[in-house]
């Protein structure tokens, strides 16, 4: 059976096959016009008939490659979106009746684990059944949702793709634009992952999405519902995200992370490794103050330094842990 991903595949091979019928085409004009003068003579009838039809023929031979490349393109396209509304229009009775018992799980804190298990069973076997576990995962933290994205997110990440390879293939000519980045094997295959799995709609920077994130963490029901919650954003973040929540959590003049209620489990490395580096951080900091204070008061002792008192997201750590 076709996999509707193929779409991916037919671009690349779309965008490299016109690439090379172009540079074909435009090299073989290029050796007509040199051997125009060996072949024929100049101001001959036959010469500059030969010599009027070069250019126009290269063109037509461009324009069928084009043509020919840009309709199996569209073809793979229309046939994947097809498909993909087709999935989300089945509603079964076995999806009815999945979907009442993975209903039951809306208001429970699931964790990365728990949801791992149901997903390795129940996902990515009926569209409606992948949309509730995004809203499992998008309610308990979790990053990898491990399912096939929205039909909205597909149809986007399809239309991305639509404008890119019609703008290479209308728009090659061989060295005024290469389009390196957008026809490239990893341009395409990224685009392809998102559109296979872990999409995500959020063009936020990676500090506004962390505080989004523990916001809502933070505005869950009891201690138990935010601390499964912030562990699985933890354990399912990239490094530099794991990086941002934590330093979120560490804000404040009673930050969350002195929460004593707060639980988390799993996720000792990472809060390891976040103190380690924020504490080298803080000292590096400190280290620079007190240079600018002793220059300031040109050598001059004090009695006290007013940033011994404050509050580091250091100290916030080793309160919570």
């Amino acid at each position: 059976m076709k996999k509707e991903h193929d779409v991916f595949a037919t671009a690349k091979v779309c965008m490299e096959a016109f690439k090379a019928k172009y540079d074909k085409a435009m090299a073989k004009k290029k050796e007509r016009f040199k051997n125009l003068n060996i072949n024929f003579k100049p101001g001959s009838p036959m010469f500059i008939a030969e010599r009027d039809r070069i250019t126009p023929e290269c063109t037509v031979e461009i324009e069928d490659a084009r043509h020919d490349c840009l309709k199996a393109f569209n073809d793979a396209l229309e046939e994947t979106i097809i498909c993909e509304r087709a999935h989300a229009t089945v509603i079964t009775n076995d999806t009815t009746r999945l979907m009442g018992v993975l209903d039951c799980l809306k208001d429970s804190s699931v964790s990365v684990d728990e949801y791992a298990a149901l997903v390795e069973v129940y996902g990515n076997k009926s569209y409606w059944i992948d949309r509730l576990f995004e809203k499992i995962a998008e309610k308990n933290g979790i990053f990898e949702t491990k399912v096939q994205p929205s039909l909205t997110a597909k149809l986007e990440i399809l239309n991305e793709l639509a404008a890119n390879t019609r703008e290479y293939l209308n728009e090659y000519d061989g060295e005024k634009k290469n389009f390196p980045v957008t026809s490239s094997d990893k341009y395409i295959y990224k685009m392809e992952e998102r559109y296979t799995n872990g999409y995500s709609g959020v063009h936020m920077s990676g500090r506004e999405t962390a505080k989004r994130l523990v916001s809502k963490a933070l505005g869950m029901g009891d201690s138990l519902d935010r601390s499964v919650t912030l562990s699985n954003m933890l354990r399912t973040a990239t490094p530099d995200m794991q990086d941002e929540i934590l330093s979120v959590l560490a804000e404040g003049e009673r930050p969350a992370l002195s929460d004593p209620t707060m639980n988390l489990t799993g996720v000792k490395d990472v809060v390891d490794r976040f103190i380690k580096t924020d504490g080298e951080l803080v000292k590096a900091a400190s280290a620079a103050m007190k240079k600018a204070d002793s220059a300031k008061s040109h050598g001059k002792c004090t009695s006290r330094n007013p940033g011994n008192n404050r509050r580091t997201k250091t100290d916030s750590f080793q309160t919570w842990l």
